[in-house]
């Protein structure tokens, strides 16, 4: 982990406590088991949509603010599979301020390779196939946003674009081999995110990749550490969800082009 830039307030900024939220979608388990384990996903979006989203949430787990976020976009249009990354629970919250176990924790829960994730992703998205999307994206809040991009840098993988707020540990060396067009979208606790998508607008994807920086909101405020009764930080969260569907439809509209 130290040879990559893991943002401090990822590691320092515990989860928020807000209002009950009703969330307007339900669980279901993926439609394979995956290294032996049934796992589930949340789903949300109108069954009718074209347009799918594989979700990977941070290392709070799921939270008000989170499905939030993701019933959000899909009232925009998208069905919407957030995978539950973290069988055994999210990081505790003991480990808040702790570099060394934040981690240890990321490695032993949260590795691409060594949890399954790659899998994971590549189940939910025949599962939205299956449903019938035919335009895939992957988006990922903090750490998710690392795995998405991992997942949309392989051989053969199926998303038009990936997107994210809040950004940990994507670097330039990250998006190297990135297949897609990136939307990032920092906050006042990251570092300068121009690099990496100068870098991805230098592959010559016919769609360029966009970054907004909110230097007025802190890490997570889309996720687990946000909370929209605040009115600064609805109204950026809202920008993000806005711009994302116009983002991933535009790519999409192009496609059908």
């Amino acid at each position: 982990m130290t040879d990559i830039q893991i943002t401090q307030a990822c590691c320092n900024t515990p989860k928020t406590k807000v209002a009950p939220y009703t969330d307007k979608g339900t669980f279901k388990t993926l439609s394979k088991p995956v290294h032996g384990l049934e796992r589930r996903t949340y789903r949300v979006g109108p069954s009718t949509s074209k347009l799918g989203v594989v979700a990977l949430i941070d290392i709070h787990g799921f939270h008000a603010t989170t499905t939030q976020f993701f019933d959000t976009l899909a009232e925009k249009g998208f069905q919407v599979s957030a995978i539950d990354l973290f069988p055994n629970g999210p990081m505790p919250d003991e480990y808040m301020g702790e570099m060394m176990k934040l981690g240890g924790w990321i490695r032993a829960n949260a590795d691409y390779n060594n949890n399954h994730v790659g899998e994971l992703i590549k189940l939910a998205a025949h599962d939205l196939k299956t449903d019938g999307c035919a335009s895939l994206f992957v988006i990922g809040h903090c750490w998710g946003l690392h795995l998405a991009i991992v997942a949309a840098s392989e051989q053969g993988q199926q998303f038009l674009a990936v997107a994210g707020p809040h950004p940990t540990a994507v670097t330039v060396p990250l998006v190297h081999n990135l297949k897609v067009p990136l939307a990032i979208f920092p906050s006042l606790d990251e570092p300068d995110m121009v690099p990496v998508i100068n870098a991805v607008n230098a592959k010559g994807f016919s769609t360029p990749s966009i970054h907004r920086r909110f230097d007025n909101m802190p890490h997570g405020w889309c996720g687990g550490r946000g909370d929209w009764t605040i009115p600064e930080q609805n109204e950026a969260a809202q920008t993000v969800l806005r711009e994302m569907a116009e983002f991933f439809i535009a790519i999409a509209e192009k496609k059908e082009e």
